[in-house]
């Protein structure tokens, strides 16, 4: 399938294939095909959130969900996979930006559950904390292939950082028991700056503009390929809020 109108939404913490690949999971809509998933990736494909890229893909026999794609030949020319995209353009305006978004919401992410969709934009109604827990992947063992050329081509890949950035909150209709949801973050933007950044790791919620008067939060989440009912945090998505309309007198 050809998508050439792939809005590019966020890009996951680097992990480990099996066979040494280093590999990024990314997110992304179209217009003409919806929420797409994109796996696997390349870290250094040059792409950023909100570009407009063409790329042919097709479905991965490993990953049955409707939303999962891969680059067709993303095996076999894997070095080069990055001449398989094509950038067009850049989605600039807070408002095409927040149309895609407010025009994809679901009320909970429950919603997305029973619906058996594995991607979609949630709006927290309330965040009630953001906080670091215990990486549950750092320290384990992994086994690379012995001689793979791909295995040491990337460090930082998410089990290598002992925390997890982590979100509580509660959706605009939260349909859970218990009130809200407990959801680790994986934007790899977040990874980065705690790489770069380990003795000021709390400032991600800043850069990402949580903590702004001027913003609002939207999360793509998506569910994981084994664990179907299992939601995390693909990309946090920060829009400037509207201007409230101002009533002007008659008189």
């Amino acid at each position: 399938m050809q998508i050439d109108d792939l809005v590019i939404l966020g890009r996951a913490a680097p992990q480990h294939l099996k066979n040494g690949r280093t590999t990024i999971c990314l997110g992304g809509f179209s217009y003409e095909y919806g929420f797409i998933r994109i796996y696997p990736t390349k870290p250094q494909m040059g792409v950023k959130r909100w570009d407009v890229i063409s790329v042919e893909v097709e479905k991965n026999d490993a990953d049955t969900r409707d939303e999962s794609w891969k680059i067709v030949g993303s095996r076999d020319n894997w070095d080069y996979l990055e001449d398989s995209v094509s950038k067009r353009g850049e989605v600039k305006s807070q408002q095409a930006r927040r149309e895609i978004v407010d025009n994809n919401l679901s009320s909970c992410v429950n919603e997305l559950n029973s619906q058996h969709i594995s991607l979609g934009f949630i709006k927290p109604k309330q965040i009630f904390e953001m906080y670091f827990g215990d990486n549950p992947q750092y320290g384990k063992p992994v086994q690379l292939p012995l001689f793979s050329t791909h295995a040491k081509q990337w460090a930082a890949v998410k089990r290598d950082y002992a925390k997890e950035p982590r979100l509580r909150y509660e959706c605009e209709n939260c349909l859970t028991k218990q009130g809200f949801h407990d959801q680790v973050v994986l934007e790899w933007g977040f990874y980065e700056w705690m790489r770069k950044n380990p003795n000021n790791i709390e400032q991600v919620w800043e850069n990402a503009q949580f903590l702004s008067e001027n913003h609002e939060i939207y999360l793509l989440v998506g569910n994981q390929q084994n664990h179907r009912t299992s939601y995390m945090v693909i990309s946090t998505i920060s829009l400037r809020k509207l201007d409230k309309p101002t009533t002007k007198s008659m008189f």
